[in-house]
């Protein structure tokens, strides 16, 4: 656990010498758990820098500072908030932006990047950060700060069109972990959509298409315009087109037949006002391109 070392500072007029000074403090606030800690040397010796050795750990405290002259006491009671005693530096979210294709971009702001050893972000369904949905501890894209981290949406499983916060935390190389930072809400867009596909070299398998069985693939992609219609292109997630040479590169999971010829045929695993499950659309494999609507579809296949 961490050890904090707590100093502070009074201010105070007084026509005469103080006779007594002391703090008390309980934790958790509330609680029948009082310390009491006499400061009057302290006081009289550096009003600047007055410690508190017994405060050592982290978490909140009732504070009641009292000065005594010749029996009249006065006092002032704070709250005290200890979130972390590590000297390393709480880095600062300050906007979060979400693009076209619903990938999350983080600028967030590391103070003093040579004792920076990695970060970590947490994204929540809650500002309390009880329903956590999504932890990382690295950068996404490099080994370096770059002020702009592209949220792992991949791995995230960051739900659509949902109201979340963010959070993040730096690791120093020698001052352990700092606090966490403000968090920031934003509101997560639409980050690619599940697709069956085939390749040239499969036949348009309407039982493969529509229940996504082999030789169907799926991968993840985006569609503009939408809805889905002749003359919209498929890209994967990373803004790429959906072409073989980029399934290769970047899709690795995918089928290698898809990597090979590219998508042929694709079906939409979204039910919403812009995605309809049961069109099957005819695509250019070079280009990505949807070439035409097939006049069959998933709906009469499963009727049959």
């Amino acid at each position: 656990m961490e050890k904090c070392n707590v100093s502070f500072k009074i201010e105070y007029q007084s026509s005469e010498t103080i006779t007594n000074a002391f703090v008390k403090y309980k934790n958790p606030p509330g609680s029948t758990n009082e310390e009491k800690e006499d400061i009057k040397n302290a006081l009289l010796q550096d009003p600047n820098s007055i410690k508190l050795s017994k405060i050592q750990d982290v978490g909140d405290y009732d504070l009641e500072v009292g000065l005594e002259v010749n029996g009249v006491i006065d006092t002032k009671k704070t709250t005290l908030r200890m979130r972390s005693c590590s000297s390393c530096e709480t880095p600062k979210v300050h906007k979060v932006e979400v693009l076209e294709n619903g990938q999350i971009v983080m600028n967030y702001e590391v103070f003093n990047t040579g004792n920076l050893a990695t970060m970590e972000y947490q994204i929540a369904k809650d500002s309390e950060f009880e329903n956590i949905i999504y932890s990382k501890v690295g950068f996404s894209d490099t080994f370096d700060y770059t002020q702009f981290e592209n949220i792992d949406m991949r791995n995230g499983n960051i739900p659509d069109k949902t109201t979340l916060y963010i959070r993040i935390r730096k690791y120093c190389l020698k001052d352990g972990i700092s606090a966490w930072s403000d968090f920031v809400p934003f509101n997560s867009g639409i980050w690619g959509v599940e697709a069956y596909c085939l390749s040239p070299d499969n036949e348009r398998d309407l039982n493969s298409l529509c229940h996504g069985i082999f030789p169907a693939g799926l991968l993840k992609v985006v569609v503009k315009p939408t809805p889905p219609d002749v003359n919209s292109m498929i890209f994967l997630t990373n803004g790429k087109p959906a072409i073989p040479e980029n399934i290769r590169e970047f899709e690795q999971n995918a089928p290698d037949y898809l990597k090979k010829g590219g998508i042929r045929w694709i079906t939409f695993l979204r039910s919403n006002s812009e995605f309809n499950p049961s069109l099957i659309y005819r695509v250019e494999p070079s280009t990505a391109e949807i070439g035409e609507i097939e006049r069959e579809k998933c709906y009469n296949y499963w009727n049959t």
